[in-house]
């Protein structure tokens, strides 16, 4: 008997918006992670999604996420994805200014793996209400990152894939995570 991974059907639930008592949170998961109408840019985001974390459709979130965020200063470290990332971010967000090195100044971060990155750079630009994106959260480094977001800031949406991916939304609303399935 093949058994579902843990959690399965609260993400099933919160990826619908039950059960999720946030307005914001509601608006982000419907509108962003769960889209699945057509967008502009799709038909450049697939073509810079070879070798994405999480492939096609992820790359195609991460567009989604900029557009609802409007980032002003996006980092997306050093990593061999960085070029695409930062293009993609541009597509959702064409106001955006990319830079290569996290900084506790942007307000937009894509962490993506293998990218060097410092930490706290990370949790200073979160604290400030800047978002965090993590196609793929499988290293130590990604997964201690994640878990400093959701336990060392009192504020906060962190939404957590169960295939891997996470976000961590700052706003003012008080810390809460979400298992979603996006």
């Amino acid at each position: 008997m093949i058994l579902p991974r843990r959690g399965w059907l609260q993400r099933l639930r919160h990826g619908r918006g039950f059960g999720v008592h946030s307005p914001w949170a509601y608006r982000f998961i419907r509108e962003v992670l769960r889209e699945r109408l057509p967008y502009y840019a799709y038909p450049e985001v697939d073509s810079l999604a070879k070798g994405w974390p999480g492939g096609r459709e992820h790359a195609r979130m991460l567009m989604r996420i900029a557009a609802f965020m409007q980032p002003c200063v996006a980092a997306v470290g050093d990593a061999a994805l960085s070029a695409a990332a930062g293009r993609i971010v541009t597509l959702g967000c064409a106001a955006a200014h990319v830079q290569a090195e996290i900084t506790a100044g942007a307000d937009f971060i894509v962490l993506l793996p293998g990218a060097a990155f410092d930490a706290d750079a990370v949790l200073t630009a979160a604290a400030a209400e800047g978002t965090v994106v993590i196609p793929d959260r499988r290293t130590a480094e990604l997964k201690a990152v994640l878990e400093r977001l959701r336990t060392e800031l009192p504020t906060g949406h962190t939404f957590v894939n169960g295939s891997g991916a996470a976000i961590y939304a700052g706003n003012e609303a008080p810390a809460q995570t979400f298992q979603v399935r996006f």
